[in-house]
């Protein structure tokens, strides 16, 4: 807490240049001079075992402590942080405007493991405190980061502020937030490597929380003990001070799980896209099921290994479950409408062909009339029909072509036993009338010609493997003889009404033509 009024300094030096606020074992002091913070707070946070020239704190036993109006926070070590320290961080970051973080150094920057330095740790409780207490408050944070060199360097001060904002990020996923980095925080880089210097890094600190304490500031005046004791309460009650993992890596692992969670959403609908045009378009696609089975597999698959890390820890893995049932369900839903999609699509294909087939077979003879020929037409439009729902069946997802083909052929037989019936039928017959009776006849001589035609069919015992035809015409007379073993067929059985036809059927017809 850093104030520029005279009677609070004034206050602080009569009490002593230094109070302790909380020690290591987590109780918090508030016997402190009455201080208001309508000014603005400043906090330092400094790094345990290293020299700050930001304070003249020595003791490690003070994890919290207010020293010449200015609150100093202890940071975390790299054996990880306790509950007292993680209380005093969340207190600081909730209650400062204005948060200096020093002992970073060089290396912890350039170092590959930024993740799991001291002050990632630090910086992850000051994220995940303000983003569960950000109602407290709509004003920014201001947020110092010292390193120690003579000079921050562009490229320097670039990687510590992607480092900080990806750590950020990685909390927030953490809490499932989804505010920015820039919503709660204003983020600048200091050198700090003499008195000079730390100096200058203070008096910014205090312009900075002033500016932003006067432009949030309320008409009733905030205590500073009042603050600190309501603040402490609300960090109890939530229990976010006694959450005893590694921070760095919770949230590295909640960012990863995010991240391919997107990733093999995006592979699996651009996969997905290409089989809904064609549906759409009343086509299907050839190895459905087999590329359907492969893209499910190698999309959970491929989660499945980039979240492998996030597994054993207690507290990302049922977020690691959850994202992989969703992700899951995103594909499995998917393959299921374009099965059922393509499956109507040949069903329609598959009916228009046969109501073709039987409306061509109108001009020789009446479909009822002609019951072995119905049967092999239903049989091969059956056997087409079940090679392509071999094609599309997903046998993982209990998509098979059992049902589609039961329900097919119950279609068909319907589409047969009603087609005389059908419009289509009626147009073709009402045309054909219509074609004879507007013929002209021209004239000629009258005459009477008689015509014998004399019809077998032999039907051997088979369920329909041989058919054969051969006709001879002489004159007006003509002879044909067929041959079909399908006597043992249940559906030749079902057309004569539950008994075998007979062996051999003699149809003799005589023809009489007069012209007058």
């Amino acid at each position: 807490l850093c104030l520029s009024s005279p009677s609070v300094s004034a206050a602080a030096s009569s009490n002593g240049a230094s109070h302790t606020l909380m020690d290591t074992s987590g109780g918090l002091r508030l016997k402190i001079p009455t201080i208001s913070t309508d000014e603005g707070l400043v906090s330092i946070i400094t790094s345990p075992g290293a020299k700050s020239l930001l304070t003249s704190q020595e003791n490690d036993d003070n994890v919290l402590a207010l020293e010449e109006g200015t609150l100093i926070c202890r940071g975390a070590t790299l054996k990880g942080i306790s509950a007292a320290e993680r209380s005093a961080l969340a207190i600081t970051s909730v209650v400062s405007d204005a948060v200096v973080v020093d002992g970073i150094t060089v290396g912890d920057v350039q170092a590959a493991g930024w993740k799991n330095t001291r002050h990632a740790r630090t910086l992850t409780v000051l994220f995940r405190a303000r983003l569960a207490f950000k109602d407290m408050t709509t004003k920014k944070q201001a947020l110092i980061l010292c390193i120690k060199t003579d000079e921050v360097s562009t490229s320097l001060e670039k990687t510590l502020r992607q480092e900080v904002k990806s750590l950020f990020e990685a909390t927030a996923a953490e809490a499932k937030e989804s505010v920015s980095f820039g919503d709660l925080f204003d983020l600048s880089v200091a050198a700090v490597q003499s008195k000079g210097q730390a100096q200058e890094i203070l008096a910014t600190a205090k312009t900075s929380a002033s500016q932003i304490a006067s432009s949030s500031s309320s008409e009733s005046s905030t205590i500073l003990a009042s603050l600190l004791h309501d603040v402490n309460e609300r960090i109890k009650d939530s229990g976010i001070a006694s959450i005893a993992l590694d921070p760095p890596h919770i949230a590295q692992a909640f960012v990863a799980i995010s991240n391919a969670h997107t990733k093999q959403s995006k592979s699996a609908r651009a996969k997905i896209a290409g089989w809904k045009s064609r549906a759409a378009r009343g086509l299907w696609t050839d190895g459905f099921g087999a590329d359907a089975e492969a893209m499910r597999k190698r999309i959970l698959s491929s989660f499945d290994s980039e979240t492998l890390v996030a597994a054993g820890l207690p507290l990302v893995a049922p977020y690691r479950f959850e994202m992989r049932t969703q992700l899951a369900s995103l594909v499995d839903s998917s393959i299921s409408e374009l099965f059922a999609a393509q499956v109507s699509n040949l069903e329609k294909r598959t009916l228009k062909r046969l109501n073709a087939q039987l409306l061509k077979k109108l001009d020789k003879v009446p479909v009822e009339e002609n019951p072995s020929e119905n049967a092999a037409a239903i049989r091969a439009a059956m056997f087409s029909f079940d090679n392509i729902m071999s094609d599309l069946e997903v046998p993982s997802l209990s998509l098979t072509k059992a049902k589609p083909c039961r329900d097919m052929e119950a279609v068909l037989t319907e589409a047969v036993a009603t087609f005389d019936d059908s419009p289509a039928a009626k147009i073709k017959r009402m045309k054909k009338v219509t074609q004879v009776t507007s013929k002209e006849k021209k004239p000629g001589q009258r005459s009477l010609d008689f015509g014998l035609d004399f019809v077998a069919v032999l039907r051997p015992d088979g369920y329909g493997s041989l058919q054969g035809f051969a006709g001879y015409q002489l004159g007006g007379n003509s002879i044909t003889f067929g041959i079909h073993n399908d006597a043992d067929d249940p559906a030749t059985i079902a057309q004569f009404g539950g008994v075998r036809p007979p062996l051999l059927r003699i149809q003799p017809k005589l023809r009489v033509d007069v012209e007058m």
